[in-house]
């Protein structure tokens, strides 16, 4: 009988997590506009965002929603089979679209577990039967693709920019931390036997099955890097990659006009490397105030001391960027089943008790 109880509590944190993440968001909602109401008018922060130009509005979610299918496009390639067109992958853009919208909808939700990474090969999984491991594997070669572009990019914005003493040579850290990742990903995918043997001495020592265990998901990880082996479809990632970075700047850049502010590509580039930069953490559900301080502090920064224009754009920005995932992150979450004890299981919250 007491062994029966025993899961109940930890079942009912996990149904009731989510609701206590909202719960957060709306108190943090409920003290900005607090904040607000006693810096500037809340009226003219409505009346500066209803007279926003709706087409750059509707051009900036164009571009959120693009850089969300570009990145589902890119995971298709990356699932491909060697023995494919890279054009035409195994896994259906479907799935790989729905699977990254959940993930990114999970990170929103629930930003301190990181449980992203897990929905996305939940929701593969689901749909497609892929191995979670294979999948895992493709997710290292995507972040470290992100990671290398974006230092590209703050390496572009470097020679146009004041930086403090402490930073005056950050040159050699952004060239050796791609090149090391580069080394990585090429030692991965192209020295494959000499990866698993130097893997088999590593867990020798361990009893006979968690070995085997591990070198299967191994094995079935670096299964998931065979898209770095074919030449054409490398090319393809690669561009992808840059068009992703890219429209990671234009984002910001169109939202300008649309309130009258003049911003340059280059202050667009730093807005885009400061707010991904506060936001890359574990912070607050939803993002909310870390994402809207980090692109006001550089606003200011900026020169602008508006403090209406400067929140009128934090709040559209913030809006455009992050109601799109949330919406789309909804519909996989209907659409793959996504229950959150898939992800947080009731014998991890069990053993922690005991």
């Amino acid at each position: 009988m007491i062994t029966e109880k025993a899961p109940r509590p930890s079942a009912a944190w996990r149904r009731y997590l989510p609701w206590l993440n909202l719960a957060l968001a709306v108190g943090l909602v409920a003290a900005g506009l607090w904040y607000l109401s006693a810096r500037v008018s809340l009226a003219a922060i409505g009346r500066a965002l209803a007279g926003a130009s709706m087409g750059c509005v509707a051009l900036a979610v164009a571009i959120v929603l693009l850089t969300i299918a570009l990145k589902a496009w890119r995971w298709q390639l990356m699932l491909s089979t060697t023995d494919r067109s890279p054009l035409t992958p195994a896994v259906p853009f479907r799935a790989a679209f729905w699977a990254t919208a959940l993930g990114q909808y999970v990170n929103l939700v629930i930003p301190f577990l990181r449980l992203g990474e897990v929905a996305r090969v939940y929701a593969l999984n689901r749909e497609t039967g892929a191995s979670a491991a294979r999948a895992l594997g493709t997710l290292v070669v995507e972040k470290t693709l992100d990671l290398i572009f974006f230092g590209l990019t703050i390496l572009f914005v470097l020679p146009f920019v004041i930086l403090p003493d402490f930073m005056d040579r950050p040159g050699p850290l952004l060239f050796v931390l791609p090149a090391l990742l580069l080394a990585a990903l090429y030692l991965l995918a192209y020295r494959t036997e000499w990866v698993i043997g130097l893997w088999r001495r590593v867990i020798r020592p361990l009893p006979e099955r968690a070995a085997v265990f591990l070198l299967r998901v191994a094995v079935a990880g670096l299964e998931g890097l065979a898209a770095l082996r074919d030449r054409r479809r490398m090319a393809l990632l690669v561009l992808t990659s840059l068009v992703i970075a890219a429209l990671s700047v234009a984002l910001p850049y169109a939202l300008g006009p649309a309130l009258g502010l003049p911003l340059s590509v280059l202050d667009a580039a730093l807005i885009h490397i400061g707010v991904t930069i506060a936001i890359t953490p574990p912070s607050t559900p939803a993002k909310l105030g870390v994402f809207n301080g980090a692109a006001a502090l550089l606003l200011w920064q900026f020169g602008l001391t508006d403090e209406t224009a400067i929140l009128s754009y934090t709040i559209l920005f913030y809006l455009v960027a992050i109601g799109p995932q949330i919406v789309l992150g909804l519909m996989a979450a209907s659409r793959t089943k996504w229950r959150w004890s898939t992800a947080i299981p009731a014998g991890a919250v069990e053993g922690e008790q005991a």
